[in-house]
């Protein structure tokens, strides 16, 4: 009976500190989104997404991405019509991994900006 406890206590202590240390390793963007759906509330896809705010010196900033910028895809999935929970997958990225983005630019200029993670 002890042994069982102790393994199962083991087996906990190791999902546990797997867990912690996958979070330790999640990485920032450093940008807030200004983001419109449409469809229903089961199956949302992006209509729009532009930039609304950069955090000073963050991994977006230092990409060359602008307040005001439009996003036109999010790696290979374009907007309008990119599922909401794909956009929300594709942008959670750990430390060191990157995401690109096609944007357009307030003068019209279409540019590919890749941002990793910080």
């Amino acid at each position: 009976m002890n042994k069982k406890i102790l393994l199962l206590s083991a087996a906990f202590c190791s999902v546990f500190i797997s867990t912690a240390a996958l979070a330790a390793d999640k990485g920032k963007i450093g940008l807030s989104l200004d983001i419109a759906v449409e469809g229903g509330f089961f199956n949302p896809t992006l209509s729009s997404v532009k930039v609304k705010q950069l955090v000073a010196g963050g991994a977006a900033e230092k990409a060359g991405v602008l307040v005001g910028d439009q996003i036109l895809k999010i790696a290979d999935c374009a907007i309008p019509g990119c599922p909401a929970d794909d956009a929300k997958d594709l942008l959670k990225k750990n430390k060191g991994e990157s995401v690109s983005f096609l944007i357009k630019q307030a003068d019209g200029a279409q540019l590919t900006k890749t941002v990793i993670a910080e």
